[in-house]
């Protein structure tokens, strides 16, 4: 197995940072062509519904993006293993993943009201051929990453957005209301999931269905049932700000907050990109016992990444305001700067420990993840309760930079604990 501290780990990351420069540069174009097109309004739609969108994407995966990472990296060189543990996977998947899309069509309405927005019903409808194969592209690119194919994870990564930016302008070009914006979704990922497929068929192995995989199930749904409710929890803690937000303030307000929200989302996508190529590792050094070799590698990253994450942030930071004027989108946008900050901030800190968010599942704890993640959402969530109403937007952004902050402490502490590894 390839060591941590080789060229080819260095190149990994390299190249899954490059797929995020371009899925930041992808995100930052599509939220601009919105609000500088169609205003905050159509940009609070689509962020709500795409809130909704990545949330259930991992109800429909069900934990089993987790379970075939497990199973994959810690027997690489066995492609055959790797078939059967995705192809079984894959069947699972695709079930459940239909069950949740008819069950969100069913709700949608509900949905709408609660939110008072009927636009947000008629969006979620239309993002649900995406969600289908969101949940299928989830699971196929746990298989890239567990394999260590990092260039084509990469590359996969950057085509997703690519897509989406694409039909989104096409949409936009052909005059499309705010809540069609969403078959955005759809198309890309549909595209996303053949060109998947393909890959993995011509470079990796061919898949396997039939009556062989159904002994894969219980080690699927075991793993899944222990770990999905991570994942779910994970997401929501990502969208619950906008989520509350929705709750008590406009459409609009939505759109001025997801802006900026979108943006550091981007800026915290760098820690996990580096969990990404950190996971696989941490498989291979726990199943040879290797703890030691973890702590090192830890103390590595605390010298160089999380003093490169904080000056990054506070350029962007300076930068932010600047960056409004040059795409020129409505003077009501610069409210965003004080989000912008917040969050950053948040981030930054949370950087020293995030690239070690998956520890927990890669030592065989996936219960524990779970009640890490549940701990973070919690408190996300009653902070946002709590300051939405008074402060709005800003108050969202203080709740949400605090459970960064939550997350980055448990990390530390079960990491200790529970397997015994200084991180």
């Amino acid at each position: 197995m390839t060591k941590p501290t080789d060229r080819n780990f260095r190149m990994d990351v390299v190249w899954v940072l490059g797929s995020l420069v371009v899925a930041g540069l992808g995100g930052v174009a599509v939220n601009t062509i919105i609000a500088a097109r169609m205003g905050s309004s159509a940009l609070g739609v689509f962020n709500q519904a795409f809130a909704f969108y990545i949330v259930l994407s991992q109800l429909a995966v069900g934990g089993l993006q987790y379970s075939v990472l497990h199973q994959v990296s810690r027997r690489q060189d066995d492609l055959d293993h790797a078939s059967r543990a995705a192809s079984s996977a894959m069947m699972l998947v695709g079930t459940v993943s239909l069950a949740v899309c008819l069950l969100a069509w069913l709700a949608r309405g509900v949905v709408g009201r609660l939110l008072s927005s009927p636009d947000v019903a008629d969006a979620i409808g239309y993002m649900l051929p995406g969600l289908f194969a969101f949940s299928l592209n989830k699971l196929l690119l746990n298989v890239l990453s567990g394999l260590r194919h990092m260039r084509a994870y990469a590359v996969f990564q950057s085509l997703r957005f690519v897509l989406l930016l694409g039909s989104i302008a096409a949409l936009v070009a052909m005059g499309r209301p705010g809540s069609h914006l969403t078959i955005a979704l759809s198309v890309s990922e549909l595209l996303l999931f053949v060109g998947l497929v393909a890959y993995i068929r011509l470079a990796l192995f061919r898949f396997q269905f039939g009556g062989s995989l159904a002994a894969w199930y219980p080690t699927h749904i075991s793993y899944g049932l222990r770990g999905f409710l991570s994942g779910v929890l994970h997401e929501l803690n990502t969208r619950v700000d906008i989520l509350i937000l929705g709750f008590f303030r406009d459409d609009a307000t939505v759109g001025i907050y997801s802006f900026a929200a979108i943006l550091a989302e981007g800026f915290a996508q760098i820690p996990l990109a580096l969990r990404t190529n950190v996971d696989p590792i941490i498989g291979g050094h726990l199943a040879n016992q290797r703890k030691p070799d973890i702590e090192a590698f830890s103390r590595r990253l605390s010298q160089t990444f999380f003093p490169l994450m904080l000056a990054v942030g506070a350029a962007a930071v300076v930068v932010y305001p600047f960056a409004l004027g040059w795409i020129r989108v409505d003077a009501s946008f610069q409210a965003s700067w004080v989000v912008f900050g917040i969050l950053v901030a948040g981030i930054s800190l949370n950087a020293r420990y995030r690239p070690f968010m998956g520890i927990l599942l890669q030592s065989g704890h996936p219960g524990s993840h779970t009640v890490l993640v549940a701990i973070v959402v919690l408190s996300n969530l009653i902070l946002n309760v709590a300051l939405v109403p008074a402060f709005g937007a800003p108050g969202s952004a203080v709740a949400t930079g605090t459970a960064f902050l939550v997350e980055a402490a448990l990390i530390a502490i079960l990491a200790r604990r529970m397997v015994g590894v200084r991180l």
